[in-house]
Protein backbone atom coordinates (compact mmCIF):
# COMPACT_ATOMS: atom_id res chain seq x y z
CA UNK A 1 0.00 0.00 0.00
CA UNK A 2 2.62 2.51 1.07
CA UNK A 3 4.33 1.58 -2.38
CA UNK A 4 1.23 2.64 -4.21
CA UNK A 5 0.81 5.57 -2.45
CA UNK A 6 4.30 6.86 -3.63
CA UNK A 7 3.37 5.60 -7.47
CA UNK A 8 0.45 8.03 -7.08
CA UNK A 9 2.16 11.02 -5.26
CA UNK A 10 4.92 10.77 -8.20
CA UNK A 11 2.59 10.59 -10.86
CA UNK A 12 0.32 13.11 -9.62
CA UNK A 13 3.43 15.55 -9.43
CA UNK A 14 4.22 14.68 -12.43
CA UNK A 15 0.95 15.72 -13.82
CA UNK A 16 1.11 19.02 -11.69
CA UNK A 17 4.52 19.88 -13.74
CA UNK A 18 2.44 19.02 -17.34
CA UNK A 19 0.27 21.07 -16.61
CA UNK A 20 2.44 23.99 -15.76
CA UNK A 21 4.57 23.67 -18.78
CA UNK A 22 1.12 23.21 -20.89
CA UNK A 23 -0.02 26.59 -19.24
CA UNK A 24 3.72 27.87 -21.01
CA UNK A 25 2.56 26.36 -24.18
CA UNK A 26 -1.07 28.08 -24.30
CA UNK A 27 1.13 31.47 -24.34
CA UNK A 28 2.74 29.97 -27.24
CA UNK A 29 -0.25 28.77 -28.77
CA UNK A 30 -2.04 32.00 -28.17
CA UNK A 31 0.45 34.05 -30.61
CA UNK A 32 1.15 31.04 -33.07
CA UNK A 33 1.35 31.86 -36.29
CA UNK A 34 -0.58 30.50 -39.08
CA UNK A 35 -1.40 30.53 -43.12
CA UNK A 36 -3.47 32.63 -44.82
CA UNK A 37 -6.46 31.07 -46.34
CA UNK A 38 -5.36 30.47 -49.91
CA UNK A 39 -2.51 28.45 -48.75
CA UNK A 40 -4.58 26.24 -46.99
CA UNK A 41 -6.13 23.37 -47.83
CA UNK A 42 -10.09 22.95 -47.01
CA UNK A 43 -12.95 20.72 -47.27
CA UNK A 44 -15.92 23.36 -48.24
CA UNK A 45 -19.09 20.87 -47.55
CA UNK A 46 -19.46 17.80 -44.86
CA UNK A 47 -19.92 15.27 -47.28
CA UNK A 48 -16.24 14.42 -47.02
CA UNK A 49 -15.92 14.29 -50.71
CA UNK A 50 -12.69 15.12 -52.41
CA UNK A 51 -14.94 16.56 -54.84
CA UNK A 52 -15.35 19.58 -52.25
CA UNK A 53 -11.35 20.26 -51.30
CA UNK A 54 -10.43 23.68 -52.32
CA UNK A 55 -6.74 23.02 -53.01
CA UNK A 56 -4.45 25.54 -51.55
CA UNK A 57 -1.89 27.68 -53.56
CA UNK A 58 1.28 25.07 -53.03
CA UNK A 59 4.31 26.69 -51.35
CA UNK A 60 7.37 25.92 -52.89
CA UNK A 61 9.68 28.98 -51.01
CA UNK A 62 9.29 30.04 -47.74
CA UNK A 63 11.27 33.28 -46.57
CA UNK A 64 13.58 32.46 -48.99
CA UNK A 65 13.82 28.67 -48.37
CA UNK A 66 13.10 25.34 -50.01
CA UNK A 67 9.60 23.79 -48.87
CA UNK A 68 8.99 20.38 -50.28
CA UNK A 69 6.35 18.97 -47.05
CA UNK A 70 3.96 20.66 -45.60
CA UNK A 71 5.23 19.90 -41.88
CA UNK A 72 8.64 21.99 -43.07
CA UNK A 73 6.55 25.27 -43.41
CA UNK A 74 5.17 24.40 -39.93
CA UNK A 75 8.42 24.02 -38.45
CA UNK A 76 9.69 27.67 -40.21
CA UNK A 77 6.60 29.05 -38.46
CA UNK A 78 7.76 28.43 -35.24
CA UNK A 79 10.05 31.32 -35.81
CA UNK A 80 8.14 33.68 -36.44
CA UNK A 81 5.01 35.26 -34.99
CA UNK A 82 1.90 36.88 -35.74
CA UNK A 83 2.15 39.80 -38.21
CA UNK A 84 5.43 38.97 -39.11
CA UNK A 85 5.84 39.47 -42.32
CA UNK A 86 7.05 36.92 -44.75
CA UNK A 87 8.22 36.48 -48.42
CA UNK A 88 6.72 32.91 -49.87
CA UNK A 89 6.80 31.58 -53.21
CA UNK A 90 3.85 29.14 -54.11
CA UNK A 91 2.74 27.67 -57.29
CA UNK A 92 -1.31 27.37 -58.28
CA UNK A 93 -2.17 26.21 -61.71
CA UNK A 94 1.50 25.53 -62.94
CA UNK A 95 1.85 30.09 -61.97
CA UNK A 96 4.62 30.67 -59.91
CA UNK A 97 3.33 33.97 -57.64
CA UNK A 98 5.63 35.46 -55.20
CA UNK A 99 4.36 38.24 -52.54
CA UNK A 100 4.99 39.05 -49.58
CA UNK A 101 2.31 37.90 -46.66
CA UNK A 102 1.40 39.06 -42.94
CA UNK A 103 1.13 35.87 -41.23
CA UNK A 104 -1.94 35.95 -39.24
CA UNK A 105 -3.45 33.52 -36.13
CA UNK A 106 -3.06 29.61 -36.52
CA UNK A 107 -6.18 29.48 -33.83
CA UNK A 108 -9.07 31.49 -32.77
CA UNK A 109 -9.57 32.73 -29.88
CA UNK A 110 -12.15 30.20 -29.46
CA UNK A 111 -10.81 27.45 -30.97
CA UNK A 112 -7.98 27.76 -28.84
CA UNK A 113 -10.23 27.80 -25.56
CA UNK A 114 -11.94 24.71 -26.79
CA UNK A 115 -8.51 22.69 -27.16
CA UNK A 116 -7.34 23.81 -23.64
CA UNK A 117 -10.82 22.93 -22.07
CA UNK A 118 -10.68 19.82 -23.87
CA UNK A 119 -7.29 18.97 -22.62
CA UNK A 120 -8.45 19.56 -18.91
CA UNK A 121 -10.95 16.53 -19.47
CA UNK A 122 -8.34 14.35 -20.53
CA UNK A 123 -6.15 15.40 -17.59
CA UNK A 124 -8.63 14.73 -14.95
CA UNK A 125 -9.81 12.40 -16.59
CA UNK A 126 -6.68 10.40 -15.82
CA UNK A 127 -6.32 11.99 -12.13
CA UNK A 128 -9.58 11.09 -11.08
CA UNK A 129 -9.26 7.63 -11.75
CA UNK A 130 -6.06 7.27 -10.64
CA UNK A 131 -7.02 8.09 -7.56
CA UNK A 132 -10.57 6.78 -7.26
CA UNK A 133 -9.43 3.13 -8.83
CA UNK A 134 -5.92 3.33 -7.49
CA UNK A 135 -6.15 -0.32 -6.43
CA UNK A 136 -7.46 -1.63 -10.14
CA UNK A 137 -4.84 -2.93 -12.37
CA UNK A 138 -6.14 -0.36 -14.93
CA UNK A 139 -5.85 2.88 -13.13
CA UNK A 140 -2.16 3.54 -14.20
CA UNK A 141 -2.31 2.68 -17.51
CA UNK A 142 -5.77 4.79 -18.34
CA UNK A 143 -4.32 7.51 -16.36
CA UNK A 144 -0.93 7.63 -18.20
CA UNK A 145 -2.86 7.24 -21.60
CA UNK A 146 -5.02 10.55 -20.67
CA UNK A 147 -2.39 12.28 -19.93
CA UNK A 148 -0.56 11.67 -22.99
CA UNK A 149 -2.91 12.24 -25.05
CA UNK A 150 -3.57 15.55 -23.24
CA UNK A 151 0.04 15.98 -23.84
CA UNK A 152 -0.69 15.48 -27.83
CA UNK A 153 -3.36 18.27 -27.69
CA UNK A 154 -2.13 21.33 -25.91
CA UNK A 155 1.53 20.33 -26.78
CA UNK A 156 1.55 21.34 -29.94
CA UNK A 157 4.56 23.47 -31.33
CA UNK A 158 4.11 27.22 -30.73
CA UNK A 159 7.13 28.90 -31.64
CA UNK A 160 11.15 29.12 -30.69
CA UNK A 161 11.25 32.79 -30.06
CA UNK A 162 10.14 33.32 -26.80
CA UNK A 163 11.53 30.93 -24.39
CA UNK A 164 15.35 29.95 -24.12
CA UNK A 165 16.83 27.04 -25.70
CA UNK A 166 16.18 24.63 -22.66
CA UNK A 167 12.38 25.37 -21.74
CA UNK A 168 11.41 24.67 -26.08
CA UNK A 169 13.39 21.52 -26.16
CA UNK A 170 11.57 20.17 -22.75
CA UNK A 171 8.48 21.33 -24.26
CA UNK A 172 8.82 20.11 -27.82
CA UNK A 173 10.37 16.45 -26.22
CA UNK A 174 6.86 16.02 -23.75
CA UNK A 175 5.21 16.47 -26.92
CA UNK A 176 7.16 13.97 -28.59
CA UNK A 177 7.36 11.49 -26.12
CA UNK A 178 2.84 11.72 -25.73
CA UNK A 179 2.90 11.37 -29.58
CA UNK A 180 5.33 7.96 -29.18
CA UNK A 181 3.78 6.80 -26.36
CA UNK A 182 0.31 6.98 -27.02
CA UNK A 183 -0.53 3.67 -29.20
CA UNK A 184 1.79 1.61 -26.82
CA UNK A 185 -0.67 2.53 -23.95
CA UNK A 186 -3.73 2.16 -25.69
CA UNK A 187 -2.85 -1.22 -26.50
CA UNK A 188 -1.92 -1.90 -22.92
CA UNK A 189 -5.38 -0.35 -21.92
CA UNK A 190 -6.72 -3.15 -24.32
CA UNK A 191 -5.34 -5.67 -22.81
CA UNK A 192 -5.83 -5.29 -18.96
CA UNK A 193 -9.18 -3.74 -19.24
CA UNK A 194 -11.97 -4.28 -17.47
CA UNK A 195 -10.00 -7.25 -15.78
CA UNK A 196 -6.56 -8.04 -15.55
CA UNK A 197 -4.72 -10.53 -17.93
CA UNK A 198 -2.20 -12.66 -17.24
CA UNK A 199 1.49 -11.61 -17.63
CA UNK A 200 2.18 -14.00 -20.61
CA UNK A 201 -0.25 -12.13 -22.53
CA UNK A 202 1.57 -9.14 -21.62
CA UNK A 203 4.39 -10.26 -23.44
CA UNK A 204 3.14 -9.38 -26.59
CA UNK A 205 3.47 -5.61 -25.80
CA UNK A 206 7.10 -5.76 -25.29
CA UNK A 207 7.53 -5.06 -29.18
CA UNK A 208 5.68 -2.01 -28.69
CA UNK A 209 7.04 0.06 -25.59
CA UNK A 210 10.49 -0.69 -27.26
CA UNK A 211 9.28 0.68 -30.37
CA UNK A 212 8.11 3.61 -28.04
CA UNK A 213 10.94 3.89 -26.47
CA UNK A 214 13.16 3.57 -29.72
CA UNK A 215 11.17 6.27 -31.31
CA UNK A 216 11.55 8.24 -28.84
CA UNK A 217 15.43 8.11 -28.11
CA UNK A 218 16.17 8.69 -31.81
CA UNK A 219 13.54 12.00 -31.89
CA UNK A 220 14.86 13.43 -28.90
CA UNK A 221 18.72 13.00 -30.44
CA UNK A 222 17.56 14.65 -33.55
CA UNK A 223 15.58 17.30 -31.68
CA UNK A 224 18.49 18.14 -29.67
CA UNK A 225 20.84 18.90 -32.54
CA UNK A 226 18.41 21.15 -34.50
CA UNK A 227 17.46 23.20 -30.84
CA UNK A 228 20.86 23.14 -29.28
CA UNK A 229 23.81 23.12 -32.63
CA UNK A 230 20.96 24.76 -35.14
CA UNK A 231 21.43 21.58 -37.40
CA UNK A 232 19.14 22.16 -40.28
CA UNK A 233 15.69 19.96 -39.82
CA UNK A 234 16.36 18.93 -42.93
CA UNK A 235 19.45 16.85 -42.34
CA UNK A 236 18.14 15.10 -39.55
CA UNK A 237 15.91 12.22 -39.29
CA UNK A 238 13.44 14.01 -36.76
CA UNK A 239 10.74 15.09 -39.85
CA UNK A 240 10.18 11.28 -40.73
CA UNK A 241 10.03 9.99 -37.05
CA UNK A 242 7.52 12.79 -36.54
CA UNK A 243 5.33 12.33 -39.64
CA UNK A 244 5.20 8.87 -41.35
CA UNK A 245 6.74 6.69 -38.31
CA UNK A 246 4.79 8.40 -35.78
CA UNK A 247 1.05 8.55 -37.92
CA UNK A 248 1.72 5.23 -39.15
CA UNK A 249 2.44 3.61 -35.46
CA UNK A 250 -0.74 5.38 -34.26
CA UNK A 251 -2.89 4.13 -36.76
CA UNK A 252 -1.42 0.27 -36.06
CA UNK A 253 -1.77 0.92 -32.47
CA UNK A 254 -5.52 2.04 -32.73
CA UNK A 255 -6.68 -0.17 -34.92
CA UNK A 256 -5.39 -3.69 -32.95
CA UNK A 257 -7.02 -1.22 -29.71
CA UNK A 258 -10.14 -2.04 -31.27
CA UNK A 259 -9.74 -5.97 -32.35
CA UNK A 260 -8.06 -7.03 -28.90
CA UNK A 261 -10.98 -5.02 -26.76
CA UNK A 262 -13.99 -6.35 -29.29
CA UNK A 263 -12.11 -10.23 -28.97
CA UNK A 264 -12.17 -9.15 -24.96
CA UNK A 265 -15.98 -8.32 -25.34
CA UNK A 266 -16.74 -11.59 -27.41
CA UNK A 267 -14.97 -13.99 -24.89
CA UNK A 268 -15.15 -12.14 -21.65
CA UNK A 269 -17.66 -14.12 -19.19
CA UNK A 270 -19.97 -11.74 -17.24
CA UNK A 271 -22.43 -9.05 -18.95
CA UNK A 272 -21.46 -5.85 -16.85
CA UNK A 273 -17.20 -6.67 -17.94
CA UNK A 274 -18.65 -6.72 -21.56
CA UNK A 275 -20.80 -3.62 -21.16
CA UNK A 276 -17.95 -1.51 -19.67
CA UNK A 277 -15.80 -2.96 -22.70
CA UNK A 278 -18.66 -1.71 -25.56
CA UNK A 279 -18.56 2.10 -23.58
CA UNK A 280 -14.64 2.10 -24.47
CA UNK A 281 -15.48 0.97 -27.59
CA UNK A 282 -17.76 3.88 -28.67
CA UNK A 283 -15.66 6.04 -26.79
CA UNK A 284 -12.59 5.55 -28.81
CA UNK A 285 -14.72 5.16 -32.02
CA UNK A 286 -16.39 8.73 -31.91
CA UNK A 287 -12.94 9.98 -30.60
CA UNK A 288 -9.59 8.37 -31.63
CA UNK A 289 -11.02 6.85 -34.78
CA UNK A 290 -12.48 9.63 -36.38
CA UNK A 291 -8.83 11.20 -36.38
CA UNK A 292 -7.31 7.91 -37.71
CA UNK A 293 -9.38 7.62 -40.67
CA UNK A 294 -10.95 11.47 -41.36
CA UNK A 295 -7.46 13.26 -40.36
CA UNK A 296 -4.57 11.06 -39.98
CA UNK A 297 -5.02 8.75 -42.91
CA UNK A 298 -6.03 11.34 -45.44
CA UNK A 299 -3.25 13.22 -44.48
CA UNK A 300 -0.98 10.35 -45.41
CA UNK A 301 -2.32 9.30 -48.60
CA UNK A 302 -4.21 12.74 -50.30
CA UNK A 303 -1.96 15.51 -48.20
CA UNK A 304 -4.38 17.13 -46.59
CA UNK A 305 -6.96 16.39 -43.82
CA UNK A 306 -10.69 15.91 -44.32
CA UNK A 307 -11.89 17.77 -40.83
CA UNK A 308 -10.95 20.72 -39.22
CA UNK A 309 -9.06 20.71 -35.41
CA UNK A 310 -11.60 22.47 -34.03
CA UNK A 311 -14.61 19.12 -35.60
CA UNK A 312 -11.07 16.57 -34.58
CA UNK A 313 -11.60 18.55 -30.57
CA UNK A 314 -15.15 18.28 -30.47
CA UNK A 315 -15.57 14.52 -31.32
CA UNK A 316 -12.59 13.62 -29.29
CA UNK A 317 -13.60 14.77 -26.19
CA UNK A 318 -16.36 11.99 -26.23
CA UNK A 319 -13.32 9.63 -25.25
CA UNK A 320 -12.95 10.52 -21.88
CA UNK A 321 -16.83 11.01 -21.00
CA UNK A 322 -17.21 7.08 -22.02
CA UNK A 323 -14.71 6.02 -20.51
CA UNK A 324 -15.80 7.98 -17.47
CA UNK A 325 -19.19 5.94 -17.85
CA UNK A 326 -17.63 2.54 -18.30
CA UNK A 327 -14.91 2.35 -15.18
CA UNK A 328 -17.70 3.96 -12.71
CA UNK A 329 -20.11 0.77 -14.41
CA UNK A 330 -22.65 2.84 -15.35
CA UNK A 331 -25.91 0.92 -17.77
Amino acid sequence: MVVLKNKIFILLIIDFILLVLAFFNCILLWNKAGLPQEYKSNINSFSFDVRHINKGERIIEFDGKAMDKSVLIDFHLMHHKINDTVNIKSIRNEKIFEKKVILPEHYKRTDLIILIIVTLLYFFTGIYILIKYRSSEFAIVIHMLSICTAVMLIYDWGDLTTYSKILNFIIMAIYEIGIFMVPTLFLHFSFNYPAYRSKVRLVLLVPFYFMSFVCIIITLINLSRIIFFNIAIEKTYFLQFYTYIADIFLVIGLILTVAKLEHSALTITGALSRKQIYWALLGISFGPLVYVFLYLIPRLLLGFELVSEVFLDLTIIVAPIMLLISVSRRK
